[in-house]
């Protein structure tokens, strides 16, 4: 199935976080951080995704189909990847009234662990991929993949590693068969569930080629 692959326009952005909060609706990660009510969780999820698309729209490297927004990729290219706290600002001043007091915390914890792996992993330049998800209705049709194409192709001509975080053994199963490896699987402080963060090197043969 061939699926035409486009840039997300600022207009798209809300569209685009209901589908990224579908897509996240049952990620045992999510559900650990936010409330156990369902709409409560559910508006987590979307101000949480608008969030992230807002943060990397400026670098203009957040992909989804075309006419029918199916899914979305969200990268931040080489040299932006270590969160910026003025940027992060507005979302964690929001925090506290989006979260109970007492889910707060392993936000903080979550985003504390995730920033100091990534520099320990990733000491030079590369490409990181903040968010993928896919509708749930369109979810087993190489939708995600797709979408990971033009940044897992440059990064190949750059020769540039890619990064990112999940959360369940599926997307690990996933991400394997684009190339990526597990650096590091591991819970927060204090239990949650698991986390890994994995690492695509660029394949030499396409590289050279």
């Amino acid at each position: 199935m061939n699926t035409n692959v486009v840039c997300l326009k600022r207009s798209q952005i809300d569209q685009a976080s209901e589908i990224l909060a579908n897509a996240f609706n049952d990620d045992p990660m999510f559900r650990y951080l936010s409330s156990e009510a369902e709409q409560a969780r559910t508006n987590f999820l979307k101000w949480n995704c608008k969030t992230a698309l807002r943060y990397c729209q400026p670098h203009n490297h957040i992909y989804t189909t075309a006419s029918n927004l199916k899914g979305v990729a969200a990268w931040i290219p080489p040299g932006n990847s270590s969160f910026n706290i003025l940027r992060l600002l507005p979302m964690l001043l929001a925090l506290p009234f989006k979260l109970d007091w007492s889910k707060l915390g392993r936000v903080m914890s979550l985003l504390s662990t995730m920033e100091e792996h990534h520099k320990q992993d990733m000491p030079q330049p590369h490409w990181y991929l903040a968010m993928l998800g896919v509708a749930p209705a369109y979810q087993g049709q190489r939708i995600g993949s797709s979408l990971l194409q033009p940044i897992l192709k440059q990064a190949e001509r750059e020769g540039l590693p890619c990064y990112l975080e999940t959360s369940t053994q599926q997307a690990v199963r996933f991400y394997q068969k684009q190339g990526f490896e597990v650096l590091w699987m591991g819970e927060l402080p204090g239990g949650s569930p698991s986390l890994w963060t994995m690492k695509r090197e660029p394949q030499r043969e396409l590289v050279n080629g």
